[in-house]
């Protein structure tokens, strides 16, 4: 099989995109492309008459419209023209690239009732104050509401943009900045804002009161600080906010300390009923994810008004680190009835059953997961003996719908971005058509992108559409023959291999995580290095086929370095072995499901259930017999396991 990105990585274009057209028009689409990389590098600096004559060639070439916004880039004071471009491919990639250099240069121009009218709104605080500035400019009457919206931009905990400073004057200098307000950014500002921002908005405050900015600064600093004797000196109510932030972190570095810092302040009369429920609440999650016996009864303190997911996976872990089944059984029957229905509930819940010896409690339980196509419905499925459901329900899209999207122009420009190996252009063009269309057609253009074996796009616009269940489409064979090859050199399951890359990028082979890594199967440059016992160019880690050799050889590695055990292999992909070890219990073995449960990084819990369902669903799509849930029934990890 031939797939979209090991051809682009190549420089080449995929076979499907080479089939629509006959030889003489892929060969004056060839000639276009030339001609458009060309112009594209010329354009700056050629003359009027030149740029129109290659405009006028390039006509009927989907790009075309590209060229033109770079000319009207250089041409910004002409209005009419860049009016009418951008009204033509309004919220598309061609829009905002040229819209917001053109209202920069409207406002600088004092054009105020131009710029708001092609203003559409942004997220972008720079404009934003600019547009507040020319509508105070034209329209003095609706003050009141400006001066709202201007609250509404400087109300946040890091510095805005210099351009907001004179807004911010004006609205100073009419009297709208209160103490109150001056306040609320402070702890904006300690609670995960900008630190800096603090020092000046001590500036900001009464004289009297500028000794809260330096304990919000001191306890963002080091909450330990809110330990101390008379740390607080009991002058102002906010004082509380800060001694509710301080505790609230001290409780995941020092629990002790946090415990007995609390006792000190339990019953002041001043620490709102709101105030000691956000803590408390911050206090059994933290003291769950350490393992600490107290959590139980800070769990237990909590109003059922405060449940939710995440209280709810500290609450049952905890209870699934002590193996203590009955409590996991009581904790879930205490969950809301639309909560308790999660599949992870519904799982554990039967687990708690036959852990009691209740099994014809749990069993119709079991039965009714194991038709999910899920890790806990695979576990279910396997417990039962019953094979594993995908649960596959293919899109239907209609050929009315499916017309409508291949005609869309962004589609046509979407293609001629791959056919150039530029994805980043690519992808906007399909995320502005993901936008463009209704929500039935979300369909058609996930399946077109699947005749485009453009993977990521299928799987990221069937997720977009809220569809679960094409699992042909979610669950593509991409780079089957190569996963296949290095996997079986490296001596590992091919169905895993496919898992991970598909988990890791969605078969993205120019995908780049904020940490650094790399391609198909994410690779950091370190693990390459080490695999390769020398240094790899960052450039090789994009190459589809070596970031696989990479990938295979890593699981491989993880595979020997935890004896053979799957699950850790796979959480240590993830999070790393030495992380992993230590979550390893040295007091118990606990059975690999609960074990799962209780990993104390979410991502990392999520990412091994997710990769062991995909293991399962590859092994089903290649034709491979083996059950990969079967052999985690008698899995112990622990000190009686591995």
């Amino acid at each position: 099989m031939k797939h979209l990105f090991f051809f682009i990585s190549f420089g080449a274009m995929s076979a499907p995109l080479q089939a629509e057209m006959p030889d003489s028009s892929a060969a004056q689409q060839e000639q276009q492309r030339r001609l458009f990389i060309q112009v594209e590098h010329q354009i700056s600096s050629a003359s009027p008459s030149q740029v129109e004559r290659w405009l006028t060639e390039l006509q009927d070439y989907p790009l075309q419209p590209y060229l033109k916004q770079r000319w009207l880039q250089r041409r910004i004071s002409q209005h009419d023209d860049i009016a009418r471009f951008l009204e033509q491919h309004q919220g598309s990639p061609l829009d905002w690239p040229l819209r917001r250099p053109w209202l920069m240069s409207l406002a600088k121009g004092q054009q105020a009732a131009r710029f708001l009218e092609h203003f559409p709104g942004s997220n972008d605080p720079e404009l934003n104050c600019i547009a507040i500035q020319q509508q105070l400019k034209l329209r003095p009457a609706t003050i009141a509401e400006i001066w709202q919206q201007t609250e509404s931009l400087w109300m946040v905990g890091k510095s805005q943009p210099k351009a907001c400073d004179p807004l911010f004057s004006q609205w100073r200098n009419a009297g709208q900045l209160t103490t109150e307000a001056v306040l609320r950014r402070l702890q904006l500002s300690a609670e995960g804002g900008d630190a800096g921002l603090i020092r000046y908005l001590k500036t900001l405050l009464p004289a009297q009161q500028q000794y809260l900015a330096d304990l919000w600064l001191q306890v963002r600093q080091n909450p330990a600080a809110i330990a101390k004797p008379r740390f607080l000196p009991g002058k102002h109510v906010i004082e509380r906010d800060i001694l509710a932030y301080g505790l609230k972190r001290l409780v995941w570095r020092a629990p002790d300390q946090a415990l007995q810092t609390w006792q000190r302040y339990a019953s002041d009369p001043y620490f709102t009923a709101a105030q000691r429920l956000d803590v408390q609440r911050q206090f059994a999650i933290a003291l769950a994810h350490k393992g600490d016996e107290r959590a139980s009864a800070w769990m237990d303190q909590l109003p059922p008004e405060q449940l939710d997911n995440t209280l709810a996976q500290w609450q049952v872990g905890h209870a699934l680190r002590e193996l203590n089944w009955p409590r996991v059984q009581q904790v879930i029957e205490r969950f809301p009835v639309e909560l308790a229905a999660d599949i992870n509930w519904r799982y554990w819940l039967a687990r708690a059953l036959e852990e009691q010896g209740q099994q014809a409690a749990a069993e119709p339980i079991f039965r009714e997961l194991a038709q999910r196509r899920h890790f806990y419905g695979f576990m279910a499925a396997a417990k039962l003996g019953l094979p594993p459901s995908l649960a596959h329900n293919p899109v239907t899209v209609s050929a009315e719908d499916l017309t409508l999207v291949q005609q869309h122009p962004a589609v046509a420009r979407a293609k001629e971005w791959l056919a150039l190996g530029r994805m980043t252009e690519a992808r906007r063009e399909w995320n502005f058509l993901q936008r463009a269309v209704t929500e039935p057609q979300k369909l058609a253009v996930a399946k077109l992108a699947g005749q485009l074996e453009w993977h990521e796009r299928a799987i990221f616009t069937l997720a977009d559409a809220g569809y679960w269940d094409d699992v042909e489409l979610r669950f593509p064979l991409a780079f089957k023959e190569e996963i296949q090859r290095f996997a079986k050199s490296a001596k590992v399951d091919s169905g895993w291999a496919m898992a991970i890359a598909r988990r890791e990028s969605s078969f993205m082979p120019d995908a780049n995580s904020p940490v650094g890594a790399r391609g198909l199967m994410q690779i950091m440059p370190d693990t390459a290095n080490y695999i390769a016992k020398k240094k790899v160019p960052l450039s090789q880690l994009y190459n589809p086929v070596t970031n696989i050799d990479f990938g295979t050889d890593y699981l491989n590695y993880l595979m020997r370095r935890n004896d053979g055990n799957l699950i850790m292999a796979t959480a240590a992909y993830n999070a790393g072995y030495s992380r992993v070890r230590q979550w390893i219990p040295r007091d118990r073995a606990l059975p690999v499901d609960v074990w799962v449960e209780t990993i104390p990084y979410r991502e990392t819990r999520e990412y091994v259930k997710a990769v062991m369902a995909y293991y399962q669903i590859y092994n089903i799509r290649l034709n491979e017999p083996k059950d990969v849930f079967q052999p985690l029934l008698a899995m112990q990890i622990g000190r009686a396991g591995k």
